[in-house]
This record gives C-alpha cells, sequence and structure tokens, in this order.
C-alpha cells in the first residue's frame, strides 16, 4: 500500500511539473508578442513624432495659401462641369 502511494504522490508530483513547464512556456511566448507590440508601438511613436514635425514645417502660410487656391479652383472646376 506505501508503494501504491509514493507512486500516485510521484506521479502526481510529475504531473505538476509538467503543468508548471507548460504554463512558463506559454508565459514565455505572451511576453515575447508583447515585447514585439511594444517595440512596435515605441516604433510607430517615432514615425508620428518625425511626421508632425514635417507636417509643421509644411505649415507655412504661403503653402496654406496655396493648398486653398487649388481647392477653390477644383471646387470652381467641380461646378462649372456640374453646369454643362
Amino acid at each position: 500500500m506505501r508503494w501504491m502511494l509514493a507512486g500516485l504522490l510521484f506521479a502526481l508530483a510529475v504531473a505538476l511539473a509538467i503543468g508548471t513547464v507548460a504554463i512558463r512556456a506559454g508565459n514565455a511566448a505572451l511576453r515575447h508578442d508583447v515585447e514585439r507590440t511594444y517595440r512596435d508601438i515605441q516604433d510607430r511613436m517615432g514615425e508620428l513624432e518625425r511626421l508632425g514635425l514635417e507636417r509643421a514645417e509644411t505649415a507655412t502660410p504661403e503653402y496654406l495659401a496655396a493648398a486653398m487656391w487649388a481647392q477653390l479652383r477644383a471646387e470652381q472646376q467641380r461646378r462649372l462641369e456640374r453646369l454643362q
């Protein structure tokens, strides 16, 4: 009876060890995914900052006025085409 109880306890210890290893492996995979996502977000934040600075440089009054005139010309052309 003692040997059977010892065998069951050993089997339980092995099962517990296997379960623990499986959980740790899953945690390592999830941690890797989180770190990759974090790096991607950091890269995108840097790109967003760069684009913001680039956009601020192009937002001069002359550039904005030229863009506004281009929109007005396009609207005028669209309205003339609609009348015909």
